[in-house]
């Protein structure tokens, strides 16, 4: 096969592989067995046609990627570009006559992913590639029996059943003028590898810690949209040591272990926190202390806050939340995929930048998160 035939063949299995992906996804079913093998195949087959398309071409100049984008902008051809693995330095021909896809590497993509993410601050990586449906066997506890000597054991059921994280795409286009693309050096690195990547970021902690479900059409969901008024803890208007730490003793009595904990809260509730003393005799220690709190290191973010408006009457609420964040894993399936379209945008001179992955997660352990709404 020529390199063309190559990258042809490539593009063929990714487009079904996609199809397959949204027709799941569009039926809110899993894949059938039939799509699960052939979904498979083409993968197999498609990471041995990298591996061909890697052995026979020579790593890229770093300008490759700005040069061959304004290029074919300029002669109005759509330029893609696929994510590739570390160990892969060049995946097809950069050829703008033939406007061919340009290599960008994962880890360019996936570290202002995950530095903007809660699993960063944990020490938890982002899985990135994953392949197929995302799911962890559970099953019932079961008790053992104590019994005299010679005396027959009686069957114990065992209940099995499954969690799926089932991948979801999460999509996004940004519009940049001709004009800027052409008078301002470094524009299309930076969409690609900071602006685009940061986006994404925002949506995925937008799912993760918000208290009411970001879009009821998709199973996207986070651990604290999950959890009932009932079980909200109820806290002061600034809350007090003993109050955040009775949240945490909840969540360890349950078995949590304990090793990927954290608080989410927003920067200005943690503001209020550090100008609070543990308590009000003895030598003054703030709450908040060296960016932990009660021992575990602390995120913030506002979209853990909730503003409601009825009329001329905007409520804003706070809340304090919680959880070992290896029970709430996450990651992107399949390619990560930039497209340069200059056909779309024309009217307004205007060239469309857009990014399409599929992400899926999944609450392991509801018992490992808890949520604490702060007093008006």
């Amino acid at each position: 096969m020529t390199k063309r035939e190559i990258v042809e063949k490539f593009q063929v299995n990714r487009d079904r592989m996609r199809e397959i992906a949204e027709a799941c996804e569009r039926e809110q079913r899993e894949r059938t067995e039939a799509e699960s093998k052939e979904f498979e195949a083409l993968r197999r087959d498609n990471e041995v046609l990298q591996m061909r398309m890697a052995a026979g071409e020579e790593p890229a100049p770093q300008r490759d990627l700005t040069a061959v984008v304004r290029e074919n902008i300029g002669m109005g051809r759509r330029t893609e570009m696929t994510c590739v693995r570390a160990n892969v330095t060049h995946v097809v021909t950069n050829d703008v006559k033939n406007s061919g896809i340009i290599p960008v590497k994962v880890q360019e993509i996936l570290e202002p992913l995950e530095e903007g993410l809660i699993l960063d601050k944990v020490g938890l990586p982002l899985m990135a590639g994953l392949a197929g449906d995302y799911v962890w066997p559970t099953y019932e506890a079961v008790e053992a029996t104590v019994l005299n000597e010679g005396v027959a054991l009686s069957d114990t059921t065992l209940t099995l059943d499954k969690l799926t994280a089932q991948p979801q795409r999460i999509g996004v286009a940004i519009p940049v003028t001709r004009e800027t693309i052409n008078q301002t050096e470094g524009v299309v690195e930076d969409i690609i590898r900071k602006v685009m990547p940061a986006s994404v970021t925002r949506l995925v902690n937008k799912i993760l810690f918000s208290t009411e479900k970001v879009n009821n059409t998709t199973p996207l969901v986070g651990p604290f949209a999950k959890i009932a008024q009932a079980d909200i803890v109820s806290l002061s208007a600034v809350p007090t040591f003993a109050e955040l730490n009775g949240m945490k003793a909840k969540v360890l009595e349950s078995g949590i272990d304990g090793e990927h904990l954290c608080w989410v809260m927003t920067k200005s509730q943690k503001a209020i926190l550090e100008g609070t003393p543990v308590n009000s005799d003895g030598i003054y220690r703030p709450l908040v202390e060296n960016d932990t709190l009660c021992g575990l290191p602390i995120f913030t973010t506002n979209y853990i806050r909730k503003t409601t408006t009825s009329g001329d009457t905007t409520t804003v609420t706070e809340f304090i939340g919680l959880g070992d964040w290896r029970y709430q894993p996450m990651g992107l399936f399949g390619d990560i995929n930039f497209i340069v379209d200059p056909y779309s945008k024309a009217r307004n001179n205007a060239v469309d930048f857009v990014l399409n992955v599929n992400y899926g997660t999944v609450t392991l352990r509801p018992e490992a998160f808890a949520l604490g709404q702060v007093g008006a």
